[in-house]
């Protein structure tokens, strides 16, 4: 079903220098801005984790991000509470060294771990956003390592997550489908199943990001 809405997903990735970096988005549906908050979000993430040396702080990562999307809407004549979106960010090197940040809803899944939640917890990150989140403590950060055990990530928005009760297990199977198969195919068939969502009426916008190590 086609509603004309803007889609308040978006997605960022880029590599340079043997680094790379990917983010998602996802803007919060009341606010009527949020599609373009989302779209500001992931780009200065990639922007700023390129930036910033590897071994900058969480929190000096998580301030240079903030206040440059302030900075930005400012000069587009945008209140943040117009635009107020999610954002997840994963990035490392090439030696398979990564760490993530994650701010509201979605998850941040590797091959044997789900980033976005911990064993004490029976739900993930309460709705929170760029725009809404005034602590430090909002934000999820951690790092890890992918090798030939844990061979990629998945980020997604909600619109996917919340849909899924094993979501450990729905990013391995893909991740491992993705490491058979070729670049073209993975895209294929990660759009089939957007396409073709087993919720149904789901309106929500989905969007997924894979990392793979290269072997």
């Amino acid at each position: 079903m086609d509603l004309d809405l803007p889609n308040q997903d978006a997605v960022a990735s880029k590599k340079r220098n043997g680094r790379w970096v990917v983010a998602v988005a996802d803007g919060m549906g009341s606010r009527r801005l949020s599609h373009l908050g989302s779209k500001l979000a992931t780009n200065l993430a990639v922007s700023c984790c390129l930036d910033n040396s590897e071994d900058v702080s969480a929190k000096e990562l998580i301030t240079d991000i903030y206040t440059q999307w302030l900075t930005g809407l400012y000069e587009i004549n945008i209140e943040p509470n117009d635009a107020v979106t999610t954002l997840l960010v994963t990035w490392g090197n090439s030696k398979g060294d990564y760490r993530y940040i994650q701010l509201g809803d979605g998850v941040i899944c590797s091959s044997n771990n789900n980033h976005s939640i911990s064993e004490d917890e029976l739900f993930s990150n309460e709705t929170t956003g760029l725009g809404l989140s005034k602590k430090l403590s909002d934000w999820r950060t951690g790092r890890g390592k992918l090798d030939k055990a844990n061979i990629g990530l998945i980020l997604m928005t909600d619109g996917i997550s919340e849909d899924i009760e094993d979501q450990l297990g729905f990013c391995n199977s893909i991740l491992k489908r993705a490491q058979k198969g070729s670049l073209r195919a993975v895209k294929k068939n990660l759009k089939g199943l957007l396409h073709n969502w087993p919720t149904p009426h789901h309106t929500d916008d989905k969007t997924i990001a894979v990392v793979l190590i290269n072997e």
